[in-house]
Parts: C-alpha cells; structure tokens; sequence
C-alpha cells in the first residue's frame, strides 16, 4: 500500500525519497518552492527537507515524533541557486539521524546536519525564557514593520506557490534588538502557515524557516548588516499543533569584526504558545550564528519592499541605535 502523503512532504520532496537500507536522497528542490531571497533557496526550507528524511529514516513522521529533539545545521560551504542541482542523503544513527546536502560541482557540501532525539538545548531555551515579553505585544498597535521580499518562503506576499507569508516586526523598547511575529491568530492562516501540516500538527519546517528568518533579522538589527546563516541549532520541547496560537521571536545578541567584510554576528530565540489566559509556554528555541556579506546588504537596500520601511529598518539598525 503507498504512503499517502501530506502536502508539505508533497511541496519539500517533490517526489519519493529513494530507500538505501537505513538511509534515505533524495535531490533538493531549488524552484521557486524553496525560494528565499533573489533566486537563493531559503535554507530552512533545505532544513525542513533534511528533518523529513531524517524522521522518515528513523521510522516517524512529522506528525509522529518523539519530542523534545534538537537539529543542529552548518552551512556556508557550497552555494546553491534557483535551479542547481543538489542532493540530500540522511542516515538514521543510534542517537536520531545524520546527513548532508551537496552540489555536485563543489567538494564543500551546501549543509551538514546531526537531528538527535530526547536532546534539549538548555541554555538556547533558559536565553529564549527571558526574552519572552511579560504580556504578548500588539504588531499593529506596538511593532514597527519591517521589509520583505516577495518571493520569499517566509515574508513573501507575491508568490505563485504556497508560503509562511508572516510578516515581521521590530519590537519597541525596552526590547532590545528584538524581532517578532505572530502565527495563529488570523483566519488566513489556515492558507499559508497552517497548511504546512499533517494530521492536525505542524510540520517542522514552518517554525524551522521562520526562526532562521527572524534571527537573522534580530542580528541584522544589532549589526545594520545583512547575513547568511552559517551555523544554528533548534529545539523542539514538543509537537506544535495546526492553528494554535504562537509567538516568534528572535534577538541579536553580539557582534564581532568592524569590517562587514570580517563581521559575525549572533542571534537566538524561539518559538512560544499563547494560552488562553495570555501565558507563554516555549515549545522551539534557535540559536544560530551568521555570516556578514556585504553583497547581501547591499541588494537588501533595493530589493526589500516597500522603500520607506526599508529605510526606517537601516537608519533603527546598527550598534548603538
């Protein structure tokens, strides 16, 4: 009997993954599916490819795994555009799953990555605990709206195909550096963040994609540089369900180099529940490390939409603003 499969396996894979005794390929898709930025695959869709496979190897699904578990991804070898081709193969381990994404024009792979069950990152989650806000904030009332591509996995407004379409916000003071968004809270939802899920749980790769977003938005904010991630880690203290009410956010949190040229920089946070009586309960913590390409700043001044908010973000962003 085949495997029904849900529409986020059908939008990550494309296809059947092809079974190698414990291991699973599959080749990545790089249309505009996975879009990110200007013809860039967004790397937490190739995130959310490599958690399927590796909760397939391991005899889940996203619907059925055991929770809490952490990811752990590196990137920055190899480039990949709209088109290339690139291939994800993962291994089920003793401890989770392990594997890697190449390209076949680079000996460098494009992501390595390590998914271990029962694993809590504790200190991501005890940084995430005191960035939570003590009363959940208003976007519209409280948040300064920030740019977005249109195309983009998560922000994009004007995709042909299905996206998060979250939109991001700048927290105001006293948050310091601070990025959010919300998820849940909307009837349309149940078109764009809330379609990607199986039997009535999120699938990972919604969360995965908008936290690697929001950090490196939080890092811009303290840079005033825009980065591609060369490193994060999540945890998942459990299963998400489809349409419950959730606030992201991510935070900046240190800078190292002068020169955009030489510059790292660091972002954590996470992902929490809204309960009824205003409680927040972290169920996903992030926290990742980015790479400053001043290339990527520089297309970010004409490429992000609208202009004016574009502007309003790099005039708020940079050390001491």
């Amino acid at each position: 009997m085949n495997r029904k499969e849900s529409f986020s396996e059908q939008f990550l894979l494309g296809g059947s993954p092809q079974h190698d005794g414990s291991s699973l390929s599959s080749v990545l898709r790089t249309d505009r599916h996975a879009e990110g930025w200007n013809g860039i695959p967004h790397g937490g869709f190739a995130m959310g490819v490599f958690v399927e496979l590796a909760l397939r190897a391991m005899g889940e699904s996203s619907s059925s795994f055991p929770d809490p578990w952490t990811a752990d991804f590196r990137l920055g070898g190899a480039s990949l555009r709209r088109g290339d081709r690139a291939d994800v193969k993962v291994e089920a381990t003793e401890r989770g799953a392990e594997g890697a994404i190449t390209v076949p024009s680079s000996d460098d792979p494009y992501m390595t990555a390590v998914f271990l069950r029962g694993e809590t990152d504790q200190e991501s989650l005890a940084a995430f605990r005191s960035l939570l806000p003590s009363s959940l904030p208003d976007h519209e009332r409280d948040g300064i709206p920030l740019p977005f591509y249109r195309e983009c996995l998560v922000c994009g407004t004007e995709r042909e195909v299905p996206g998060l379409k979250r939109r991001l916000f700048l927290a105001p003071p006293p948050a310091r550096k601070t990025v959010f968004t919300r998820a849940g809270f909307d009837e349309r939802d149940r078109e764009s963040f809330d379609r990607f899920q199986k039997d009535g749980i999120t699938h990972p790769v919604a969360p995965l994609a908008l936290l690697d977003e929001i950090l490196g938005w939080g890092g811009f904010m303290l840079a005033g540089q825009g980065g591609v991630t060369v490193r994060i880690r999540f945890t998942f203290l459990r299963r998400i369900l489809a349409g419950e009410k959730l606030i992201f956010l991510g935070r900046g949190d240190r800078v190292r180099g002068t020169s955009p040229s030489r510059m790292l920089f660091w972002a954590s946070g996470g992902a929490a529940a809204v309960h009824p009586d205003g409680g927040l309960e972290p169920v996903a913590t992030a926290a990742g490390q980015f790479m400053v390409v001043p290339e990527l700043t520089e297309q970010m001044k004409t490429t992000l939409l609208p202009r004016e908010w574009t502007d309003r973000a790099f005039r708020l962003a940079g050390p001491g603003k």
